[in-house]
C-alpha cells in the first residue's frame, strides 16, 4: 500500500502545522526558529515538548528529553519532520535513518550560482576545531553525500532542490559554505545577513519525506515558508 500526502496544512498545535498524525507517527511542518528537543543552552519550548502534549505515553519509553525524536532538524531550518508516537515505530524509523533508508529532500536558495545544473557533492565533514558550533570540511571527517538538481536561477540567487544521501549534522549548510554558494542568510556558514529574513531564519526546507513503515509507502510533502518567493524576487 502507498500513501501519499502532498497537502501543507491539516491542523495545528501552538501555530506548528501537523501534516499528518496515525497511531504509529505524526509529521509536522517544523516552522523556523523553533528547536526540535531541549539542550543544554536553553529552556525554551521545543517540538519535542508539543509532542508530549499530544502524546504523553512517550514519556513512558522515550529517549530521555528527545521523546519521539528519530531525526532532527537545525533550529533555523523549517520543514518536515517525523516524530514516532509508539516504541515499535520509534526503533523502526532510527534504524531506517541511520541505514540512509528514508529519502529526504530539500530546497535551499543559495548566494549565487553552482558550476553545474545537476551533481552530486561528497565531502568528508568533521566538528570544527575553530568553532565548536559548526561542522567544517576536515580530511578525516564522516563522508558526507548529497545529489542537487538546479530549479531556477535569478541574477544572485539559485533554488535547488537537494537529495540528502547521508544525514550529517548541517551537511547542506557546511557543503553549500565549501562551495562558496552558502545558503541565504546562513551566517554561521559565511552567508550575507539577508534583510528579508530574521536572524531565526536561513533557506533551508525540509520539502519531501518518503519512508515505509510496516509494509506501507508514505511520501509527504511541503512548500517552502513564504520568504523564499520574496528572496528569489529580488
Amino acid at each position: 500500500m502507498v500513501y501519499a500526502c502532498w497537502l501543507f496544512r491539516r491542523w495545528k498545535i501552538n501555530n506548528i502545522d501537523i501534516i499528518f498524525q496515525n497511531k504509529n507517527f505524526i509529521v509536522f511542518n517544523k516552522p523556523n526558529g523553533l528547536l526540535t528537543h531541549p539542550n543544554s543552552k536553553s529552556k525554551e519550548e521545543t517540538l519535542r515538548d508539543y509532542l508530549i502534549k499530544i502524546k504523553p505515553e512517550l514519556k513512558g519509553w522515550g529517549e530521555n528529553h528527545r521523546e519521539g525524536i528519530v531525526h532532527r532538524l537545525d533550529r533555523v531550518t523549517s520543514g518536515l519532520i517525523v516524530c514516532a508516537l509508539e516504541e515499535e515505530t520509534f526503533i523502526s524509523l532510527k534504524n531506517q535513518f541511520k541505514e540512509r533508508k528514508v529519502n529526504k529532500k530539500y530546497l535551499a536558495i543559495i548566494q549565487g550560482h553552482l558550476s553545474s545544473e545537476t551533481g552530486k557533492i561528497e565531502l568528508p565533514l568533521k566538528r570544527s576545531e575553530s568553532n565548536r558550533s559548526k561542522r567544517a570540511v576536515i580530511k578525516n571527517g564522516r563522508l558526507s553525500i548529497s545529489e542537487y538538481e538546479v530549479i531556477r536561477t535569478t541574477k544572485n540567487h539559485s533554488l535547488v532542490l537537494i537529495n540528502l544521501v547521508t544525514g550529517r549534522n548541517h551537511q547542506v549548510r557546511v557543503q553549500m559554505e565549501y562551495l562558496k554558494t552558502p545558503v541565504v542568510n546562513d551566517t554561521l556558514y559565511g552567508a550575507k545577513p539577508n534583510m528579508l529574513i530574521t536572524s531565526s531564519e536561513i533557506c533551508l526546507h525540509s520539502h519531501i519525506l518518503n519512508f515505509n513503515l510496516f509494509n506501507e509507502e508514505f511520501t509527504f510533502e511541503s512548500p517552502p515558508p513564504d520568504f523564499f518567493n520574496k528572496v528569489l524576487e529580488v
